[in-house]
């Protein structure tokens, strides 16, 4: 299916693009809405699906009550904070060994495309505000 490059999922790219990535549906949303003052929140997920599904985003789920998006560029991967649930991209290099063994030991016939490597831990803010996992601040 061929979809149109709308001046929406323009502005959403573009959105994302100045802001660096890592947004939520609703965070988009908000920095789209002042120029397009009619825009909807259901109009802003309709159109990461079909940036998603033309490769022009990439949909992050870490298992949390929502997704973050970003523009898909080369692979990465990323550090996770499991307090404060903030996402960066992580400067390490990609191996693809990890998808070449994958597919070496995959069974069933299955194909491996790519692979994908979380860094969970505490990010720097939160270590400096003492915060751990359901606790606010915690004196170190």
């Amino acid at each position: 299916m061929t979809y149109r490059r709308t001046k929406q999922r323009q502005g959403i790219i573009e959105a994302m693009e100045r802001h660096g990535g890592h947004l939520t549906a609703d965070q988009i949303y908000a920095l789209v809405k002042a120029g397009f003052p009619r825009l909807s929140l259901g109009t802003v997920y309709r159109n990461l699906r079909v940036l998603i599904a033309q490769g022009a985003v990439r949909e992050l789920a870490f298992g949390n009550a929502f997704s973050y998006f970003e523009v898909a560029k080369e692979a990465h991967y990323h550090f996770i904070c499991r307090v404060c649930g903030g996402v960066e991209d992580a400067a390490v290099p990609v191996d693809q060994q990890f998808t070449a063994l994958a597919q070496r030991t995959a069974r069933g016939g299955f194909k491996v495309e790519d692979h994908r490597l979380d860094f969970v831990g505490v990010c720097s803010a939160c270590q400096r505000a003492g915060r751990r996992k359901g606790k606010r601040a915690v004196k170190q």
